[in-house]
């Protein structure tokens, strides 16, 4: 059962994201997603690890384009932890929008504890 970690956040006035931990998960990669809530698009899920990328469209008042969105900087704390060590994660979610280039429009700054 995945539960809320932290506050929900607001990217932009229009996409809404919150981070989820799931505790039957043992590994602390696959233990924490992030829910994201767009105009007009499905509800995306994005795994909090290094590798992971979501794209979608998005055409909501300003914003006509696709979103890309990234982490970046997974780590496991205290620094050097291994998966069985580690006792939080950290990590930054950044929301891109593409199109004719890409640029920011917002990132969340994400640590959370495996305890």
């Amino acid at each position: 059962m995945a539960t809320p970690v932290g506050p929900p956040h607001a990217i932009a006035g229009i996409i809404h994201a919150q981070v989820f931990r799931d505790a039957t998960q043992t590994d602390p990669a696959q233990a924490f997603s992030v829910q994201i809530n767009a105009p007009g698009v499905p509800q995306q899920t994005l795994p909090l690890n290094n590798t992971a990328t979501l794209d979608f469209p998005i055409n909501s008042g300003n914003f006509h384009g696709t979103i890309h969105v990234e982490v970046d900087d997974f780590r496991l704390l205290p620094a050097g932890a291994s998966g069985a060590a580690a006792t939080a994660i950290a990590c930054t979610v950044v929301f891109k929008l593409i199109e004719f280039f890409k640029f920011t429009i917002g990132s969340i700054p994400v640590t959370a504890s495996l305890t």
